[in-house]
């Protein structure tokens, strides 16, 4: 079984050494490498490549208005292998969740309100999945909120039958979650096992084959 991390986004090529070495420990078999720059995104991606990981660039657009974000995922298409969109308004959360190009739908803890039944509809249109990233339940002003928020997106996902894909978010070893510990946590908020699993494995699998080609 392949165990996948759609999101690390190393600071350094240090970091992405590190990082590799962990995740080839802790039996990640394909990871995404997140950065603003597709060089440097491919360039952080070889070390995962060196540790027998199947690496993959990817790059995370934010916005609150849907025309920008529309001509930001038409330059970055051809030039990454995933494009996410972080959406800031329910207009982009909606409008991104059914255009082709786009992998996965980043919901942070605050946003876990548009998590409904018309957003997983509009997700399974588009063929993207809802990403849930751990890091924030590492930092920030009020864990509790983070958990909470993050607990929302999970369980509505799972109910309303959308792809849901858990990544790290990690920017250094410190940061990666082991595959049994985030496992654990989804089915601690009442995700069953099964969508537990496959929120690291069969998911993030199929958004790989059917998505990296978009662009």
């Amino acid at each position: 079984m392949r165990i996948c991390d759609l999101h690390i986004a190393p600071r350094s090529l240090r970091d992405a050494y590190e990082v590799a070495d962990l995740a080839h420990r802790m039996g990640y078999r394909c990871v995404a490498v997140d950065n603003p720059d597709p060089q440097e995104a491919k360039e952080y991606a070889k070390p995962f490549i060196e540790a027998g990981i199947e690496a993959y660039t990817r790059v995370t657009i934010e916005s609150d208005n849907w025309g920008k974000a529309l001509k930001m995922i038409r330059r970055a298409s051809p030039r990454y292998d995933l494009v996410v969109v972080k959406p800031k308004s329910a207009e982009v959360a909606r409008h991104a969740a059914r255009d082709p190009r786009v992998a996965l739908i980043q919901l942070p803890p605050g946003m876990a309100r548009y998590m409904d039944k018309s957003q997983a509809r509009l997700l399974r249109e588009g063929g993207a999945g809802v990403e849930i990233v751990l890091l924030p339940l590492l930092y920030g002003d009020d864990p509790r909120r983070s958990l909470r928020g993050v607990m929302i997106i999970s369980r509505r996902a799972a109910a309303y039958e959308s792809m849901i894909i858990v990544t790290s978010g990690a920017r250094s070893r410190w940061e990666l979650w082991s595959p049994a510990a985030a496992r654990a946590l989804l089915v601690s908020f009442g995700v069953p096992e099964n969508i537990a699993l496959l929120a690291l494995s069969g998911y993030p699998l199929s958004i790989v084959s059917s998505k990296r080609l978009q662009g």
